[in-house]
């Protein structure tokens, strides 16, 4: 079939301009805080855990079978090649160009794994109106893409390689030695503040909450910064035992509420609210998901409360409210993105041991999966502590057998941990994550034919039942009717990580890197990718034109967006965020020349490796 060069840019660019319609969409959701960090968050949660793994499972079930094998090897092996491609051009960036210093990693990361999960499968998807490829052609082309994504997947997260960037944020001796000055320093500034202090018994009261929130009341954490720029309460002297001394009494009326508000809430009510809290600090994370609508009174008795930054800025927008008027929302950046991720501090002291595997079933787990379930018996245990108090209705059947449970898990991580096989056991428990058992099971069952044919009709004769259709055919359904929203809630989730980037500096050069890097990502590997494609399509390794269609697309991805939520991940909440800064430079000049190399390289795909 012949058809004509505008006829091939027009289905070339037509996928373009759906997928960028929708992360336009997405965006809108995220500037206009439609969908807040935390929602996109719980949504992201879903498709990793439920919504992805349907679509994996259904699509490897119905499209690839038992004599696909070859393909199936010949897919994992370009995605393999494609990986070292991008790492291989990636360190040749970091030798040639002024790549920063705390980004190494980063970079690195960027080139080895590319988008390869909504993109594609969205592409491949809206080329099946009949003109090129059939309908049951792209579902086969969806089941190869999601081949690739299972490889990638596994090598982020079985294997932890997500951890690579994390090695960006290492502190050198120099720069735990200038924290350990630091907090002896900020710890005199608050022994000289007690003694200074003109209500000495209130302090004394105090004294032991003050130590143990120091860094939320020392002035030179205790601000609010948005766009770069920065309020410091330090400039309104105020000391929270003010706050504490106020009595229902002087606040009865609306007038002596004005009155007696303090000079922080009078002077800086305006740029607190519309500022926001945007520094990323975990107490400011929580105060817009906690923000209540309480009248005068109520506010001053949630000051009484107050111990920390975050319920300071609420309470300057319940003054606001007050006064009658409404503030305005603020559009969540990075940094929110940031707050909502970071587990940088607990990685730091402990608490979190990245070499355990994480959460299983959270798109980026906040605990260890074994930790956690012991530290959970250990807590329910201890009946004799109040905090860990466990009430008896609780102290069940299912209790019990979750303790059982527990035991044998521990067991079985000891005698891992005796026999040196800690990298063994991360790889096989991270085998029990959702997105990694669809995909297991979706092979295991495609490459056993009488299996596969409990689930659709194939070469291998089994009994239907009584509607003629295969017995466990409503698995199929329901998988199918669950993983049709993975792609339109993937591109809207990526819009709005798009529009949550910012960039506050950029390191000198850094702008030479990025389109560097886009030159490499959606240009030098997508010619790479055409001419591996075209040597194993002769070699006969791969035989359908929408196998071929599918490893060049792959090719010619941009960097994974994941990144942005594994580099959150491993972010502090202070200090600068050079590696976010960097990530967002990067992310917008790829997508931006993204729109242009993309349709290109389709086009030439189709006129003339395939002779369309």
């Amino acid at each position: 079939m012949s058809i004509s060069l505008g006829a091939v840019i027009y289905v070339a660019l037509k996928p373009v301009f759906k997928i960028y319609l929708i992360l336009g969409v997405g965006f809108l959701l995220a500037k206009y805080q439609i969908v807040g960090v935390e929602a996109a968050r719980s949504v992201s949660n879903m498709v990793v855990n439920a919504i992805l793994p349907c679509l994996v499972f259904n699509k490897i079930v119905g499209n690839i079978q038992a004599r696909d094998i070859k393909e199936i090897g010949t897919i994992v092996l370009s995605a393999v090649i494609l990986f070292a491609l991008g790492g291989v051009f990636a360190l040749m960036i970091k030798f040639i160009l002024p790549v920063p210093k705390k980004w190494v990693w980063g970079v690195i990361f960027a080139g080895l794994f590319p988008n390869i999960s909504d993109l594609p499968i969205a592409y491949v998807q809206s080329m099946g109106t009949g003109i090129i490829f059939s309908a049951d052609n792209v579902d086969k082309g969806v089941a190869y893409c999601c081949i690739f994504l299972t490889a990638q997947s596994f090598m982020m997260m079985n294997f932890g390689m997500f951890r690579l960037v994390g090695l960006d944020f290492r502190e050198s001796p120099t720069d735990i030695e200038n924290s350990t000055s630091f907090s002896d320093e900020r710890q005199h500034d608050d022994q000289q503040s007690t003694k200074d202090s003109d209500d000495s018994k209130s302090i004394k009261t105090d004294k032991g909450k003050q130590n143990e929130n120091d860094s939320a009341l020392d002035p030179r954490y205790f601000n609010v910064t948005s766009m770069g720029r920065s309020s410091s309460l330090s400039d309104n002297p105020i000391e929270m035992s003010d706050l504490h001394s106020l009595s229902e009494s002087d606040l009865a009326s609306e007038d002596q509420l004005d009155n007696d508000r303090p000079q922080l809430f009078r002077k800086n009510t305006s740029s607190i609210a519309e500022q926001g809290t945007s520094d990323g600090s975990t107490g400011a994370k929580k105060t817009y998901s906690n923000m209540s609508h309480n009248t005068g009174s109520a506010l001053y008795r949630t000051a009484s409360l107050t111990r920390d930054a975050s319920n300071a800025n609420s309470l300057a927008s319940h003054s606001m409210q007050a006064n009658g008027v409404r503030s305005r929302r603020r559009s969540q950046t990075i940094n929110d993105v940031i707050s909502e991720y970071s587990v940088a501090d607990r990685v730091r002291t402990g608490e979190l041991d990245l070499r355990r595997p994480l959460t299983l079933t959270a798109d980026i787990g906040e605990e260890n999966t074994a930790l956690a379930n012991d530290e959970l018996e250990s807590h329910t245990s201890a009946s004799d502590d109040e905090t860990f108090a466990v009430p008896e209705s609780d102290t069940n059947s299912m209790h019990l057998v979750k303790t059982a449970t527990n035991k044998s898990l521990r067991k079985m991580d000891t005698w891992f941990q005796r026999h040196s096989l800690g990298q063994l056991e991360y790889v096989l428990i991270n085998f029990f994550r959702p997105a990694s058992l669809g995909a297991l099971l979706g092979i295991i069952c495609s490459m056993i034919p009488w299996v596969q044919a409990l689930f659709v009709n194939t070469y291998v004769h089994v009994h239907n039942a009584p509607d003629g259709l295969p017995v466990l055919n409503f698995i199929m359904d329901a998988t199918e009717y669950i993983g049709n929203a993975c792609v339109p809630l993937g591109l809207l989730l990526l819009g709005g990580t798009i529009a949550r980037l910012e960039v506050k500096s950029i390191p000198q050069g850094f702008i030479f890197v990025a389109i560097a890097m886009a030159t490499v990502r959606l240009a030098v590997i997508p010619i790479i990718g055409v001419l591996w494609t075209n040597k194993i399509f002769n070699m006969n390794w791969i035989e359908s034109d929408i196998a071929k269609l599918v490893i060049i697309l792959t090719f010619a991805m941009p960097s994974a967006t994941a990144q942005i939520y594994f580099t959150a991940f491993f972010t502090p909440m202070e200090g600068p965020h050079l590696q976010m800064d960097c990530l967002s430079v990067l992310f917008v000049v790829q997508y931006i020349f993204l729109f242009i190399t993309l349709p290109f390289v389709v086009s030439y795909t189709l006129k003339v490796d395939l002779k369309y």
